[in-house]
């Protein structure tokens, strides 16, 4: 048997593990919960590689996604040579994410022009299938309580541990956009014959039972897209097996539209079985209720974002750096009649304008550019059956871009560049050469060497978040902390925001606190930095601009201020000015807010 018999295979199977393993991470931890998923696919990205080098015939050419990828990885490199960035070093993690992206993308088409493209998405097929029961099985122990009784091996929310359905993914928009796409890799399967129809139907029902429970509204549009793509995709192939999986895409539709409706009967049969009360409500409840505001809320930060990219049109106002122009705009007199909501708005929730906001019109033409011309292929190409399934896949993806942000995890965006790097190529890829593979090798090796000193700084965060509560022995950590903050670049917002830990609203050592709280603020104004900011400058004494900053923040996140109130001592008199803002804000809430002192997951 040879090296490469064995090692296509191991290839392969890295490869396709990067559409379920990332999404099923247990291991999260703070200051960054989601860095295990995302590190995973940088190094099953390189295993897959690696095992590639046997064979002894990369690609002689990037592939349009890798050059669209680097192309990518130079733009948010430079940017901050042209806007005032406060963090750089975000610029240029994003920019190696695009590196690895980019080798991803490569290898991709190094095993598709191996096994061809109907053995390959078959690979991805099964790799989404896997994930998205596992992922399942996760949200049915969610919604049945099981998931409480299992000591932690589970995750779920302690506020609404049965209604608030979400897998390991963390957010149930983001967990049913995953279930769809292994809806339409299990149709896929069944239509090339991989899969038996009888079985293949039992998961697609219960993927969209489990997607009502997930009560996403965006299936709908989700289910939309499937029955198009589906359709279209045979109007140009115009074959029997594009034939069956326009069928199958339309089946799948379906099936999302009758799990919707079937979930109060699901939950009647949950409850009867489990003894306990079940009450999801589906995606369709809460479309008709409506009684969340997030349709209007989001309305109002794409306003926002247009208005910061008029004031800075070429390159926007920086990399992550949206949020706090969010917060500032919130005061301004067109915003003062917002929706009130209970969810967390630092990021305008739609794809286009937060790129237009952050990275200006380079940015935003090098991403949507580079987009239409890596997937060119499938439209300008001869188009096959297999073609159907990737294009589905960026259709929800796409779609849920307009709402929301599943692009700004790497392994959303890793799934999204397998799909756009199945596009046909042209022939004689695999011909022989040695400087796109040299290019491959040194981007491998740099990014295993940049994986190993991220584990390590990673780790090292990890054990500094907790402070001890005794200043003798917190002193060398803050040191430490400050000292990645000044001096490393990549790391250097993680460590403030883990610095933050250490930074009680307390008259001592007042001048660095405010900096480095400042500092913070100006980047990430989440509620609970801006209400240490407003305390740390009513110490200082500097109560109009402490009572400006608190009002900031409940302009924005109207819903804390029963929280506000709760961490604002009544005999502090430092304080009083805060409370009286505080107060008036808690007053103007609608009455079912007043109920809950901290922001509903979206």
């Amino acid at each position: 048997m040879s090296i490469q018999r064995v090692a296509t295979p191991l290839a392969l199977t890295s490869w396709c593990l990067i559409a379920a393993l990332p999404f099923l991470s247990r291991l999260h931890y703070v200051p960054l919960p989601q860095w295990f998923g995302e590190a995973v696919v940088v190094w099953l990205a390189l295993a897959a590689w690696l095992f590639l080098l046997p064979g002894g015939a990369l690609p002689a050419r990037l592939p349009r996604v890798s050059v669209w990828m680097l192309g990518l990885a130079a733009v948010w490199a430079v940017q901050p040579w042209f806007v005032d960035i406060l963090f750089p070093g975000m610029n240029w993690a994003t920019s190696l994410c695009f590196v690895a992206l980019a080798l991803l993308g490569y290898v991709t088409v190094a095993l598709r022009e191996r096994r061809g493209s109907v053995s390959v998405t078959a690979w991805l097929a099964w790799g989404l299938l896997f994930g998205a029961l596992a992922q399942s099985l996760i949200g049915f122990c969610q919604v049945t309580g099981l998931a409480v009784k299992m000591g932690g091996v589970l995750f779920y929310d302690s506020s609404h541990p049965t209604t608030n359905v979400f897998g390991h993914i963390g957010q149930r928009n983001q967990y049913a956009h995953y279930l769809a796409w292994g809806a339409l890799a299990t149709a896929y399967l069944a239509c090339e014959r991989r899969l038996k129809i009888w079985l293949a139907t039992l998961i697609v029902l219960w993927l969209a039972l489990s997607m009502g429970w997930a009560a996403s509204r965006t299936v709908l549009l989700y289910a939309v897209a499937m029955v198009v793509i589906g359709w279209l995709w045979h109007w140009r192939v115009r074959e029997t097996a594009s034939r069956r999986l326009g069928l199958a895409f339309t089946g799948v539709a379906v099936a999302i539209l009758a799990g919707q409706f079937l979930v109060p009967l699901a939950n009647h049969l949950m409850s009867l079985f489990t003894h306990s009360h079940v009450e999801v409500a589906s995606g369709v409840e809460r479309l008709a209720a409506n009684s969340d505001d997030m349709g209007a809320r989001r309305f109002v930060e794409w306003h926002k974002a247009w208005i910061v990219f008029q004031a800075q049109p070429w390159f926007g106002t920086g990399w992550s750096q949206f949020g706090t122009q969010s917060v500032l705009l919130q005061m301004r007199p067109e915003f003062a009649d917002a929706a009130f909501n209970s969810g967390l708005f630092t990021n305008a929730h739609n794809l286009v304008l937060q790129l237009m906001a952050e990275v200006g019109v380079v940015g935003t033409l090098a991403s949507l550019g580079g987009f239409v011309w890596a997937i060119w292929p499938y439209f300008g190409r001869k188009a096959r059956p297999e073609g159907a399934l990737p294009l589905a896949m960026l259709a929800v993806t796409m779609l849920h871009s307009m709402l929301e942000y599943p692009l700004w995890y790497l392994y959303f965006l890793a799934v999204l560049v397998i799909a756009v790097a199945l596009a046909p190529q042209p022939e004689g890829e695999l011909r022989r050469g040695w400087l796109v593979p040299l290019i491959s090798a040194v981007m491998a090796v740099a990014l295993t060497v940049l994986a190993v000193q991220g584990y390590q700084r990673y780790w090292e965060l990890v054990g500094l978040y907790t402070p001890f509560d005794n200043a003798k022995r917190d002193a060398p950590r803050v040191a430490r902390l400050a000292a990645i903050v000044e001096h490393e670049p990549l790391y250097a917002f993680h460590a403030l925001n883990t610095l933050d830990n250490y930074l009680d609203a307390t008259p001592d050592n007042l001048v660095q606190k405010r900096r480095w709280v400042n500092l913070l603020a100006a980047s990430r104004p989440y509620p609970d930095v801006l209400l240490k900011k407003a305390k740390l400058e009513a110490l200082a004494g500097e109560e109009r601009r402490a009572e400006e900053t608190l009002s900031q923040a409940l302009a924005s996140f109207p819903t804390y201020a029963q929280s506000f109130l709760d961490d604002l001592p009544e005999d502090q008199p430092q304080y009083n000015g805060l409370r009286r803002v505080a107060q008036v804000g808690y007053d103007r809430l609608p009455a079912r807010y007043k109920k809950v002192s901290d922001g509903d997951d979206e």
